[in-house]
């Protein structure tokens, strides 16, 4: 029993022995020599190399990245103001088609308001010849300039103005026979009359047209909607990017839709919040006769100038605002002052100031 014991402890102490020859070996091997570069007990100390890109500061234009959708500016909703049958203009009343200013864009059949309205002038005229014979009598400086409205008074035409009365008696005798209210009451009626005809009220193009000719209206049913030809682009911009636009700021777009690229200008910005994106309105003037209405544009609006200030890539700011610089050899951390954050399509980069 006992000689069993004392082979065992000969075998441990000799495992231990040779472990021990291994790992002597093994450090030798890995960390060789104990001469000068050597620290500590004998091990060198690691070199760790790091890749480096060099920032020179510079004066930067800042691009802020917009996405929208072009609207026109001038933009009519048509509604029918009166009861009657619809007819076309002086052009089909159709989808896309194109009128210039001052051309009748629908008419509503006005025949029988239009008759009624010549009854009036007819009356209002046995009005004015009533009045005649006691203006030559009592009012002579009046006389002549109303028996010549009197004569040239056309019943199917539009009522002329009346003629100026100073005398303030000659005035109230014609109040008092009725000329000043048939007159105001007559201007009215043509007033009236003008909405059966629906003119374009600029350069443009029918969008929709809801009505076919020969339908029956009535009073605020819509007809359709009704175009111009100048066009802006609707966009949003962030309230952090907002302090670097100005209105008169030059913008570049392009569609993913055709192959083609315009130039625009920064109008307008707009005050109120979306309260979703927290985001402002900004509106982009397009001066092209061949944009299109609801297309959607994406571009850049060069904005303020950044002085002093670099481009890096956005991985390699830090969540306390430092980027890793190099400076005598050696790596260290450098707090800078992010100013614009910019996105790409392959990588997203900002702005500092040094």
């Amino acid at each position: 029993m006992a000689l069993h014991q004392k082979k065992d402890k000969i075998i441990a102490w000799s495992s231990i022995a040779v472990a021990t020859i291994i790992t002597v070996f093994l450090i030798g091997f890995v960390f060789p020599g104990t001469g000068e570069g050597t620290v500590g007990n004998g091990i060198e100390e690691a070199e760790s190399r790091v890749s480096v890109r060099q920032f020179e500061p510079n004066d930067i234009v800042s691009t802020i990245e917009i996405t929208g959708r072009v609207v026109a500016i001038d933009r009519v909703e048509l509604n029918s103001e009166v009861q009657g049958r619809f007819n076309s203009g002086s052009r089909p009343f159709r989808t896309g088609v194109q009128f210039s200013k001052g051309d009748i864009l629908a008419q509503i059949d006005n025949t029988e308001e239009r008759l009624a309205l010549n009854s009036r002038r007819s009356r209002y005229l046995t009005a004015l010849a009533g009045v005649l014979s006691t203006l030559k009598l009592d009012y002579p400086e009046v006389y002549e300039s109303w028996a010549l409205y009197t004569g040239e008074f056309d019943p199917e035409s539009s009522v002329p103005e009346l003629p100026r009365v100073d005398n303030r008696q000659a005035r109230l005798f014609l109040t008092s026979r009725g000329i000043y209210e048939q007159f105001y009451s007559i201007q009215s009626d043509e007033a009236g009359l003008e909405k059966y005809t629906i003119v374009a009220p600029f350069d443009g193009e029918l969008q929709e047209a809801d009505l076919n000719p020969g339908a029956l209206v009535q009073p605020g049913v819509r007809l359709g909607e009704f175009t111009g030809k100048q066009f802006e682009l609707e966009t949003y911009v962030s309230l952090k990017d907002l302090p670097f636009i100005e209105i008169g700021d030059r913008v570049e777009l392009s569609s993913t839709a055709i192959d083609q690229s315009w130039k625009g200008a920064v109008v307008r910005i707009g005050s109120a919040v979306d309260s979703n994106t927290q985001s402002l309105p900004v509106f982009v003037e397009l001066d092209d006769p061949a944009m299109r209405d609801g297309l959607y544009l994406s571009g850049t609006i060069s904005g303020r100038t950044l002085e002093n200030s670099v481009e890096i890539p956005r991985n390699l700011l830090t969540r306390s605002n430092t980027i890793l610089i190099v400076e005598d050899g050696r790596a260290t951390h450098k707090r800078v002052e992010p100013l614009l954050f910019k996105k790409e399509v392959l990588q997203e980069s900002l702005w500092v100031s040094r």
